[in-house]
């Protein structure tokens, strides 16, 4: 009798049930991945003796979503009809963000990119956004991002200065900022200054020793709400392409070297720190 590899996969694989026809270097392909990786993760497997039902892990090579977009895996029953339905987009911006996929050829367990309902985010040219929290008014805000109430208002058409409300997503003109971030990969922390005065560290996750965060000086470029997936419900870009400091969806992670080069955060503390930091503040990350 075959060992049955029915057990619960690690995190970053998926289970795949062997079908007719089957061998380890067609399953490779059809994942984008290798025979020794899947080899490595299936401890006593045969790769001459696979059997129809056998169930075995493959690693899932999770492709880098672009900023406003985030992480879905593909289930049974899916299709990129009934996904753009329940995402509140358009298969036309599936098939956008994920070049080379094919509509007929979804698979369980595939991942793929999902456009951001354009709503989450007001039309901002300076990608500088602030969320309203409890107590808020323009006069605190402005204060915050080094900016005037006037300048607020004439940022965001149609701003009731006199009804905020908490949730509410409203567009930062951009400013000399006020405030410095610095990053110890040792530590694994990020501390916020502002005008040289230490705020708050919060813990961090940074990047895996395959995949490191850079190291050097750099600066936040963009701000998104709620990207969602892994990374969790704010993402702040860095002048390094590919690269910024979000939230998370695995907060377990938070304290170790887990991300793909990143700096994660708790949901909580990023969500903290997304309103404090305007789009051209400087990152150190040493």
């Amino acid at each position: 009798m075959y060992p049955y590899f029915n057990r619960q996969c690690p995190v970053g694989t998926t289970s795949y049930t062997v079908r007719a026809g089957d061998s380890l270097y067609l399953i490779a392909g059809k994942f984008n991945t290798t025979v020794q990786a899947i080899i490595a993760i299936n401890p006593g497997i045969d790769p001459e003796r696979l059997y129809i039902g056998q169930v075995i892990c493959v690693p899932q090579v999770q492709p880098q979503c672009p900023i406003g977009t985030s992480p879905y895996e593909i289930k049974s029953g899916d299709t990129l009809f009934s996904i753009a339905a329940k995402f509140n987009t358009t298969v036309g911006d599936i098939l956008n963000s994920n070049p080379g996929i094919v509509p007929e050829k979804l698979y369980v367990g595939q991942t793929i990119c999902i456009p951001q309902p354009k709503s989450e985010n007001p039309g901002c040219p300076t990608m500088n956004y602030y969320v309203v929290r409890s107590g808020d008014n323009l006069s605190i805000i402005s204060r915050i991002f080094n900016v005037t109430v006037p300048q607020l208002i004439n940022a965001n058409p149609g701003l009731n200065p006199n009804i905020l409300y908490v949730g509410q997503v409203i567009c930062i003109p951009v400013a000399p900022s006020p405030v410095q971030i610095i990053i110890s990969i040792a530590a694994k922390t990020l501390s916020l200054y502002r005008e040289g005065r230490l705020i708050k560290s919060y813990p961090v996750a940074i990047g895996k020793p395959t995949t490191p965060t850079p190291l050097g000086t750099f600066t936040i470029i963009n701000k998104q709400v709620n990207p969602g997936g892994p990374f969790g419900t704010r993402w702040m870009g860095l002048s390094e392409p590919h690269y910024g400091i979000h939230g998370t969806n695995n907060p377990a992670s938070i304290g170790t070297a887990a991300s793909n080069g990143c700096i994660r955060m708790y949901n909580d503390d990023v969500n903290e720190l997304f309103n404090q930091v305007p789009v051209g503040t400087v990152v150190t990350i040493y």
